[in-house]
């Protein structure tokens, strides 16, 4: 059974899924932040807490606290786009590469980010190969399913 790309239950198995990794764990250790994941255009955001590299939460945040919500995290990464966010948590670009080529935004310690690089590409890793098996909405129906939600 698939589960659709950004249902509840898929941030709970995401989380859990990272959590249970054993690469992950060994890299992850001493991993104390939060980061905001934000997509533009629909608006879309994620925030993320780990804590000793254990990934404790996963939410969703409505439009109407994004802004906010930035002035709470270690990180935040801006996405321009639904389609770009899709081809990030596929694995087919890399969040590196899109920095590097100005595609997105990063505001935190870059610094920081690059003394667990090995942790944030585990979890790259294992977010993708996820996702790939997921059931991913087209944009009108991603946003659909926020409004349903209350997130837009």
């Amino acid at each position: 059974m698939s589960l659709k790309y950004e249902s509840l239950k898929f941030s709970e198995e995401l989380r859990k899924r990272i959590n249970a990794n054993k690469e992950y764990r060994e890299k992850s250790k001493g991993v104390n932040w939060k980061t905001l994941f934000v997509v533009k255009d629909v608006p879309f955001a994620i925030i993320s807490t780990y804590v000793d590299g254990e990934f404790v939460e996963r939410k969703h945040v409505p439009a109407s606290e994004i802004e906010e919500t930035r002035k709470k995290v270690d990180f935040t990464v801006e996405i321009p786009t639904y389609d770009l966010s899709i081809e990030v948590a596929t694995g087919r670009k890399s969040l590196e590469s899109l920095f590097l080529s100005r595609m997105l935004k990063l505001e935190g310690s870059i610094f920081k980010a690059m003394q667990y690089r090995g942790a944030i590409e585990a979890a790259g890793k294992i977010a993708a190969e996820f996702v790939s098996k997921s059931a991913i909405p087209s944009k009108e129906d991603f946003m659909k399913m926020l409004k349903d939600r209350g997130l837009l």
